[in-house]
């Protein structure tokens, strides 16, 4: 691996530390669970909880989650100083945030455990993350959204809740931990647009049958999640995947070979990305299709068509810098394959290993003249590594955790 893939520590929360407060929304029952995701990513958690926060979830279940005692109440120890000055990377994350918090972060009144640790965390240069919680109709009181912009003016990043006709509801697992994420990491990708097209493709023989191939869109869907997780400020998938994207996602759900080839060029008509990705299992072929469906009692020939390759439309009506997968026996065979388009990097997946599904994945990653080997034990690592080694080498990027 290169210099920034082997120093990066995985799970991406290894050694970091996230300052969980909870105020007092009927979504506090799904902290647990949050915890434990982020703990899952190696992250430390410990929380302050309100007093309203307290009396609905019990603090010896927090403690379960987290393995840290909660902050009930603030002692001698001054907790909401303590709690900021420990000498690693940190964040605060307020969850659920609800209406009354929101304004008294916004006004500057610190007499609850959230708005309390905001106060010194905000001055004290911590990142904070806030995800709201509570009925619609005051997410959208005016009061609240002015509340919201102040916030976010000053530098507070919020995790949009999904709404439903009643309700602000807190935002999924997942989404919160990729913001988490997010806030140690976002200077590594450092606003960059990316394009990543991804999936199977099919194409029809008749108007029942398809030719397909074996492409789970895993590897699209980890590629999308983490440049969202490294700091890309537009995430653009095109394909398909196994899994709903996230919302930070813009998804362009295609299966259809030539809708693959229509869309991308939609694309770059209108809007320009500093890096492409293309893990997507792309025909190579056009296939003559019948009108009628195709008999099955008689033998039928299938003719198989060149392509015109879809990485050759994009090098004409893009700049960016362009990294190609192919799966293939060797390294050296996908490298004669590109032999005309050239990618600024070339992924080789070996063919002769099970490539699908979101297993361990070791990549040969070809950059001029040097191969580089990562792997990973799943597509979610695998990718953070590439997208590293991908920012070293294609942008020069120098350190990983900066923030």
């Amino acid at each position: 691996m290169c210099r920034l893939c082997s120093e990066q520590n995985w799970p991406p929360l290894t050694e970091k530390l996230v300052i969980l407060a909870t105020s007092g929304s009927i979504s506090i029952y799904r902290v647990p669970d949050i915890i434990r995701e982020i703990r899952r990513k190696g992250g430390d958690v410990k929380v302050g909880m309100s007093e309203s926060s307290a009396e609905m979830i019990s603090p010896e279940l927090i403690k379960w989650a987290s393995s840290n005692a909660p902050v009930t109440k603030i002692t001698g120890f001054i907790e909401h100083i303590s709690l900021f000055t420990e000498p690693r990377d940190k964040i605060l994350l307020i969850c659920p945030l609800t209406y009354d918090t929101a304004g008294k972060m916004a006004s500057g009144i610190s007499d609850n455990i959230p708005s309390l640790f905001f106060s010194f965390a905000f001055g004290h240069g911590v990142p904070v993350l806030a995800a709201p919680a509570m009925h619609l109709d005051m997410y959208r009181n005016k009061f609240m959204q002015e509340n919201i912009k102040r916030l976010m003016d000053s530098g507070v990043e919020f995790i949009e809740p999904e709404e439903d006709p009643e309700k602000a509801k807190l935002s999924e697992k997942e989404n919160i931990v990729d913001h988490v994420i997010r806030s140690f990491y976002h200077s590594t990708m450092g606003g960059k647009r990316v394009l990543i097209i991804s999936g199977r493709t099919e194409d029809r023989i008749d108007p029942a049958r398809t030719v397909s191939n074996r492409s789970s869109g895993f590897t699209g869907y980890w590629l999308a999640r983490n440049s969202f997780r490294l700091g890309s400020s537009d995430v653009t998938f095109v394909g398909n995947s196994p899994y709903p994207m996230p919302e930070y996602v813009r998804s362009d759900f295609c299966v259809e070979t030539a809708s693959f080839y229509s869309k991308v060029e939609a694309i770059l008509r209108k809007e320009k990305f500093d890096l492409i990705i293309i893990p997507a299992a792309i025909s190579d072929f056009s296939i003559s299709f019948s009108e009628k469906k195709l008999d099955s009692d008689r033998e039928h020939e299938i003719h198989l068509r060149p392509r015109k390759k879809l990485l050759d439309i994009i090098r004409k009506n893009s700049s960016a810098k362009l990294v190609a997968f192919r799966l293939s026996e060797s390294p050296d065979d996908a490298m004669r394959h590109f032999s005309e388009s050239v990618p600024d990097m070339i992924v080789h997946n070996s063919i002769l290993e099970e490539p699908f599904g979101n297993g361990g994945a070791k990549y040969s990653v070809i950059s001029g003249e040097k191969i580089t080997e990562i792997s990973g034990a799943s597509k979610e690592e695998v990718t953070f590594r590439l997208l590293l080694h991908i920012m070293g080498s294609l942008f020069a990027l120098g350190k990983t955790n900066k923030q």
